[in-house]
Parts: structure tokens; sequence; C-alpha cells
């Protein structure tokens, strides 16, 4: 890295905490893990209110709600994560990537956070529709060529 936190998707918290797969739930922890013990990372308050939802209602073996509050709570107070958030001009350049480059609305948000935020790398499953934004650095925690 080098130097700038890279943005920690929601897919890879949700793996990171819930196993759906055990192979990317080892994975992302490991992750994680690296990120606990010190190495800087972002991430978006969207992000965090996706995999509260997802771990607390979408996956097989839900969190409970006080476990899923105590890792957003760690997150939002841990001196290795920068949180970013939106404010109207983020939501406009995320309209602009909508319309540009065929992003969904929820990932132009994340895409138009970070690049406001100054981040260029997200780790995510998701390659697909993050490449589609120029500016972004997409990597993919789950391919084998990703190893860190």
């Amino acid at each position: 890295m080098n130097g700038e936190p890279s943005l920690i998707d929601t897919n890879v918290l949700v793996h990171a905490y819930s196993v759906i797969d055990q192979r990317k739930h080892e994975q992302a922890s490991s992750w994680l893990t690296r990120i606990w013990e010190g190495e800087r990372a972002a991430t978006t308050l969207q992000n965090l209110s996706e995999f509260f939802f997802v771990v607390t209602r979408k996956v097989v073996k839900p969190l409970a709600l006080d476990q899923a509050e105590a890792v957003v709570s760690g997150i939002l107070t841990g001196s290795q994560w920068h949180v970013l958030d939106r404010n109207a001009d983020t939501l406009l350049k995320a309209i602009e990537l909508v319309t540009l480059h065929r992003a969904s609305i929820w990932d132009a948000l994340i895409a138009a956070c970070m690049l406001e935020h100054g981040v260029s790398t997200i780790v995510t499953e998701n390659e697909r529709d993050f490449r589609r934004i120029p500016g972004l650095t997409v990597i993919n925690p789950f391919k084998p060529s990703s190893k860190r």
C-alpha cells in the first residue's frame, strides 16, 4: 500500500464476520486482522449501514444486534479506520457516475465518496461494477492473485 488507505467494501466486512463461505471468510478475516492490528483502512457510513443490515438480517446465521453494533462501533472509533461520509456534492457526483458509466447509484455513491476523499483503491468482490469507474483501483481479496 502506498500510505493511502484502501476502502473496505461491504462484502468484505460481511464475509469477515459471517461464515457464508469458509474460504472467503478466512480471506476477509485476514484482511480485517491486519487492519485491527494497525494497518490503515477506510470505509463509508453507507458500507457500515449495509454491513449492519446484512449481518443481522440477510445471512443464514445472523449476528446478534449487539455483536453487529460492536463491530460498527469499533470501526467508527478505531484509529486505524477512516470513515467517509457523503454530502450533497457527493450525490451529484454519484449521479454523474451513474449517467456516464452505468454504475448503480449505491456503488456510485461509494465511488464518489472515495474520490472526494482521495481514496482510490477499493477492496471488494464487486470488481465488475467498480472497474467501470475511472480513477478507482479494484482489489478482489477472494482471487488467488490478491493475497498480500
